[in-house]
This record gives structure tokens, C-alpha cells and sequence, in this order.
């Protein structure tokens, strides 16, 4: 029986907006190195489920910290606006390293051919 097989197959993120109009998704992972969370600035083990929290700058870029889900869910998800269930889908690496590239006002908007 694997490791995790205790742990639901579908999953589902987490988008809000913070403070200063930046996308936080927060993401489902197992742990596949050790991590520490800024929140308790403990230690997020090998194989502990946790939470990634990924941010899409206004201006461009991204980064990601990996958070105890207590702890995301006691200091982070406060201090979110607009949060709402999403398909993991949307949240895959590769998408959001896609919605960094582009600063905030051009996402979504298709350049008119000529």
C-alpha cells in the first residue's frame, strides 16, 4: 500500500488577493525535501503534507514559500481578499510561472491581429 494512499486523488487550490494586489495560490503538496514555514519558522518534514503558497506579482514574477496548513490557515488565509475555490488545474507550475511573465493588466486580453 503506498505511503499516501490515506490522502484524497483530486485536489483543489486556493486564489485570493493580497494586500497589495497580488495573487496567492494556495497549493496542496507533500513535502519532498525539507522546508520551513514562515509562519512558525518550524520545520515542514519530508512526506508532511503542507501548503504552498505561490504568488504572481502584479508586476511580473513569481515565487513560493511552503507553509504548515495550520499555519496558513491561522496567519495566511486571514490576511487574503477574494479567496475562492479553483481547479488544481489552474494551479499547476507551469501556469503560474505563464501568468508571472505577463504583468496584471495584459492577462487574459488577446493582442487584436492585424
Amino acid at each position: 500500500m503506498p505511503a499516501f494512499a490515506h490522502l484524497p486523488s483530486s485536489r483543489q487550490s486556493l486564489l485570493g488577493i493580497s494586500g497589495e494586489g497580488d495573487e496567492i495560490w494556495l497549493i496542496r503538496g507533500i513535502a519532498q525535501k525539507q522546508y520551513t514555514c514562515p509562519g512558525c519558522h518550524g520545520d515542514v518534514e519530508i512526506g508532511e503534507e503542507h501548503v504552498i503558497a505561490q504568488v504572481v506579482g502584479r508586476a511580473g514574477g513569481t515565487e513560493h514559500r511552503h507553509w504548515h496548513r495550520g499555519c496558513a490557515k491561522r496567519i495566511l488565509e486571514p490576511t487574503l481578499r477574494r479567496l475562492k475555490a479553483v481547479s488544481a488545474r489552474e494551479s499547476s507550475r507551469v501556469k503560474l510561472e505563464g501568468r508571472g511573465r505577463r504583468p496584471a493588466g495584459k492577462r487574459g486580453r488577446r493582442t487584436p491581429r492585424r
